[in-house]
């Protein structure tokens, strides 16, 4: 670990609340052109006329919040207080989706509209079978259902207990009947691991974590992508991943399976492991599995496409 990341895992340790912390949240705010203040009702991030408000215990999540601003502002239907385009993330919501029309209820911050980033290379088309790794919500998974239509079906992986809660909620609300949720943690192998259950689309394997420890550690069900495709019944044709980090394990995982398969993959890849982004490392591992890959930013954050190469 470098002696950055030492110094913010100490930071993280000592919460919210501590003066230190908040000065470091509010120094890198302000290099960013934010200004940030805490509250009894959060914590405030504002840049001109516009205003994100988040939990307390969402501290974790400021800097990704920042890179994601405009993205969240762009996406998300706003609300309209004393003159400010307000966001409120602080407490479990419904939020509406400004583009695309339609609305999910959410434990805390939405899953960020990136559906063009995932299906930039390969969009899923009527029957297939398509796979949401890090359904958090269901949102994301709602968006593929309509895409595979009624002769199709989407697999939701989504381990945290109150975020699978909000996925089930939201497949009710909008009658969605051709996904299938699945409450296990893609990762290198079946069994069980350690989860950070904290409710928010930072969840994740504590192995995997750079901050861990921001909620309740708990045992889950993990299962590998060979073992899914043997329990499921089939081989998707598309998987969708964000699981903070675990991304690696799952591929490495279940390398030899994926060598003798064509699945298209569009991995959300901005982690961190061992000091190096996990884009860097699948861009490494794609290519010995047989797969042309191919690594971009999109709007902050880092994706990673591969496919079979063609031979």
């Amino acid at each position: 670990m470098s002696v950055v990341q030492s110094v913010k895992s100490r930071l993280v340790k000592m919460g919210p609340r501590n003066p230190l912390v908040r000065t470091a949240l509010w120094m890198h705010a302000r290099q960013r052109g934010f200004h940030l203040k805490f509250s009894a009702a959060g914590i405030h991030i504002s840049c001109g006329r516009r205003s994100m408000i988040l939990s307390e215990q969402q501290f974790v999540q400021v800097p990704v919040m920042l890179e994601c601003f405009d993205l969240f502002f762009s996406t998300i239907r706003v609300t309209h207080r004393e003159g400010l385009d307000v966001l409120d993330f602080s407490e479990p919501a419904l939020h509406h989706y400004s583009r695309r029309g339609v609305g999910f209820h959410f434990p805390s911050v939405p899953e960020d509209d990136v559906l063009d980033a995932y299906t930039k290379e390969y969009l899923p088309k009527p029957g297939d079978v398509v796979w949401d790794v890090g359904a958090h919500a269901g949102a994301t998974a709602f968006f593929l259902s309509q895409m595979v239509g009624p002769s199709g079906l989407v697999f939701a992986f989504e381990p945290d207990e109150s975020n699978y809660a909000y996925l089930l909620q939201n497949l009710n609300l909008h009658g969605v009947f051709n996904v299938q949720p699945v409450k296990k943690a893609l990762s290198r192998c079946s069994g069980r691991a350690s989860f950070n259950m904290d409710g928010t689309m930072s969840a994740g394997i504590h192995e995997f974590l750079v901050y861990s420890g921001t909620g309740r550690l708990t045992d889950v069900d993990t299962i590998s992508i060979a073992d899914a495709c043997r329990e499921l019944g089939s081989v998707p044709a598309f998987i969708k991943m964000d699981i903070e980090g675990a991304e690696v394990a799952a591929i490495e995982g279940s390398s030899d399976f994926l060598a003798r398969h064509d699945i298209h993959f569009a991995i959300e890849s901005s982690h961190r492991l061992g000091g190096v982004l996990t884009w860097q490392l699948l861009n490494d591992l794609f290519p010995r599995l047989g797969y042309a890959v191919e690594s971009e930013n999109f709007s902050g954050q880092m994706f990673t496409w591969a496919k079979r190469a063609k031979k």
